[in-house]
């Protein structure tokens, strides 16, 4: 028996959109001027490709991170909060602008460039009097100068926050970027394994099969966002000892989904959801959980309404100060959007991408893929390739997925039948439509798009996001969306596309 879609239905899954919709997307629901005075400090930590593994608001590895947990009870855990990119370097230029990444040309891409035109939130706090900067990986992957910028839009790069601190000017607030390269692969494969971490106690996602291979892989995983936490702790102790944790806002997040098969580099909810937590001594009863839907593009327009900076009106995002400190209104936002182009260049043709853009409600998760005939993990080798080689190698095929043990199971077991399904998950083709149900699926297993029963959602969610789409401009949606796979590829040394995959 068909159930019946009601209005409430439509309108819990995110139909109703007002502050969205009001705003074409461009909301400041904070004064910046009510914060002049104040200027806290702004110590901003990520992570890179830390994310949850499903739509929960909890790991699935039992992780120790208790600078995380340190976090969450003296500040406020967002568990709805999501990427607007799951690929490095578009997740940091959406993060640094508060833009769409389809708004910001080669920035939609991984391993393009950020045209200066684009401002960036530490220029704008630089110039109203921050001691700006950067320690470790900041945007990035690309190149700097086909953008005309001189130096990494996150900041000018120090060695440490230690040294940062040094040289800052006295009396002077400050905004630090502390970009982690952890747990980013390539992996010490069973660095976990000898540093303790126990597999056993993983929950290991449905769209990955329980072996001790990928077992393995998850603990290395896990070891290098543990030393993520760790780092982050110190840099909390040398703040302390500043005198000044409770006058600087802290952020701890990942950049885009954890580096397995049907993560990072895709739409579902292990791409796009990520830790949350924000730390501040103006916060208001701390330790709260904020269900609310929040998205990385909301950090930028936070940090300069916490400075007293003007938003820019092409900051698609919302200042999440509301939501701390307990005055202003909270956006009644209902969802959020996502995107990706190109991430790595591994498909038939040189330049193309695997085009696709996604809207988050509580209940669904819409992905439009816009060109479904496209490989969406990339082509398979047309060379005979090794377990070892696909471990090791991110182009031995499929190379939208991150080398690794993960990977070089479930492509050299492919012909298993029982391995199989795992394989065309993360490899096969996709419709040109996707509907998940995030409270029944939390890991986006069961695509209900074609189903009769969700017709009437399919129809809404679609006309949202291409109202969206349009309202930002996207080439994609104006059929001009050829634009991003012509751009230039312009990757680190020794990491560029092979003549043949």
């Amino acid at each position: 028996m068909r159930t019946p879609i009601t209005r409430r239905a439509l309108l819990s899954a995110g139909v109703s959109l007002s502050v969205w919709r009001a705003t074409g997307g461009r909301a400041a629901t904070t004064d910046p001027a009510r914060y002049r005075s104040r200027r806290p400090n702004i110590l901003f930590l990520l992570a890179d490709d830390w994310s949850w593994t499903g739509a929960r608001d909890h790991d699935d590895l039992a992780l120790q991170i208790p600078t995380y947990r340190r976090l969450c009870e003296e500040g406020v855990r967002f568990s709805n909060a999501f990427v607007a990119c799951p690929s490095c370097s578009a997740s940091r230029a959406s993060i640094l602008t508060g833009q769409w990444p389809w708004e910001l040309a080669e920035g939609a891409n991984l391993a393009g460039t950020l045209d200066a035109h684009y401002q960036v939130y530490p220029d704008l706090l630089e110039h109203s009097g921050y001691f700006v900067g950067m320690t470790r990986k900041g945007w990035g992957p690309g190149q700097l100068a086909p953008g005309h910028r001189t130096q990494n839009p996150a900041g000018q790069h120090y060695d440490d926050f230690r040294t940062f601190l040094a040289e800052r000017p006295e009396g002077a607030p400050f905004c630090f970027w502390f970009g982690s390269h952890d747990p980013h692969r390539p992996y010490e494969i069973d660095r976990g394994a000898h540093a303790g971490i126990e597999s056993s106690r993983f929950t290991v996602p449905p769209y990955l099969p329980d072996v001790p291979e990928v077992r393995g892989d998850m603990a290395d995983y896990a070891f290098g966002v543990e030393r993520f936490n760790r780092d982050c702790g110190a840099l909390l102790a040398q703040l302390e000892a500043t005198g000044e944790l409770d006058n600087t806002l802290i952020v701890m997040t990942g950049d885009n989904g954890w580096p397995f098969p049907r993560a990072k580099a895709s739409l579902y909810d292990s791409g796009l959801h990520v830790p949350f937590v924000v730390r501040w001594g103006g916060i208001d009863r701390p330790g709260r959980v904020v269900d609310a839907i929040v998205s990385t593009t909301d950090l930028a327009p936070t940090f300069l309404t916490l400075a007293g900076v003007a938003i820019p009106r092409d900051m698609v995002g919302a200042s999440l100060l509301p939501w701390l400190d307990g005055e202003g209104t909270c956006p009644d936002r209902s969802y959020t959007l996502a995107g990706m182009e190109r991430h790595m260049d591994v498909r038939q043709v040189i330049g193309w991408g695997y085009p696709m853009r996604a809207i988050r409600t509580r209940d669904y998760l819409y992905i439009r893929n816009f060109e479904p005939s496209r490989a969406p993990a990339g082509v398979a080798s047309q060379h005979p390739q090794t377990t070892d080689s696909l471990t090791r190698n991110v182009y031995a095929g499929y190379g939208d997925i991150d080398q690794g043990r993960s990977k070089a199971y479930i492509v050299s077991h492919r012909d298993d039948p029982a391995v199989r399904p795992y394989f065309d998950r993360a490899t096969g083709l996709r419709p040109e439509r996707e509907l998940y149900r995030i409270a029944q699926d939390p890991y986006d297993m069961t695509n209900v798009a074609a189903l009769p029963a969700y017709a009437a959602i399919v129809r809404q969610l679609d006309d949202e996001l291409n109202r969206a789409l349009r309202r930002t401009g996207d080439p994609r949606i104006e059929g001009q969306g050829g634009v991003f796979d012509h751009y230039p590829t312009y990757n680190d040394p020794g990491f560029k596309r092979p003549d043949v995959i």
